[in-house]
């Protein structure tokens, strides 16, 4: 073999790594953000349920209903600082699910069913993860007013009342809670449908395109 041979089999064999690309997917805000909200929903998921259903763990009733009140309060905060940077950063374009997407979301739920070979490309995230955010930013929205209700009753009476009533509102938020984290599985199963290495840029912050 000729040494011109040799150069182009070696080129041909690299080639493919070389074309890869480092891209950075997930900033360091949105990466903060995005763990501090898992710890925040994880822990109001928990102690929700436990207020609800009071037996399976031995913690003082109050003291669990305290600490949910200090992780409401986190959600407010990290859910307005999030609003705050995807303004300022545009990111949100990337979050919401709009009609581009929701023409997409047929083909793409043809592929996660194998139906189809071919995810296609639809950006940064897919129309199935978009419309999961989009929903769950509402609910998170839903979350934190039936939550101040819950905990502030005399102050937002006005709104209890014209809610049918503090049972009304428990029951939305319980309700709401139960919905969280039965679609958690689904978040995770959306987010590696494409590609799961990508699963690895929401701890670095990198992936290889």
């Amino acid at each position: 073999m000729s040494n011109t041979s040799r150069k182009n089999l070696a080129h041909s064999l690299i080639r493919p790594f070389l074309e890869l690309s480092i891209i950075e997917r997930h900033p360091l805000p949105v990466r903060i953000l995005h763990w501090l909200q898992v710890i925040i929903i994880t822990t109001l998921i928990v102690c929700g349920l436990y207020l609800h259903y009071p037996r399976f763990l031995e913690t003082p009733y109050s003291t669990i209903k305290n600490i949910k009140g200090v992780f409401n309060f986190l959600l407010i905060a990290n859910t307005l600082v999030y609003i705050y940077y995807s303004v300022i950063s545009k990111h949100y374009r990337e979050l919401i699910v709009g009609f581009r997407d929701l023409k997409h979301i047929p083909s793409f739920f043809r592929y996660i069913f194998f139906l189809n070979k071919s995810p296609g490309y639809y950006g940064k995230y897919n129309p199935g993860q978009k419309a999961m955010y989009t929903f769950w930013f509402i609910l998170i929205l839903i979350q934190i007013f039936t939550g101040l209700q819950l905990f502030f009753p005399d102050t937002f009476g006005y709104f209890i009342k014209l809610s049918g009533g503090l049972n009304k509102i428990r029951q939305v938020h319980y309700f709401a809670t139960w919905i969280f984290a039965a679609t958690i599985p689904i978040h995770l199963y959306l987010s590696i449908t494409e590609d799961p290495a990508k699963l690895q840029s929401i701890f670095t912050g990198y992936a290889r395109r």
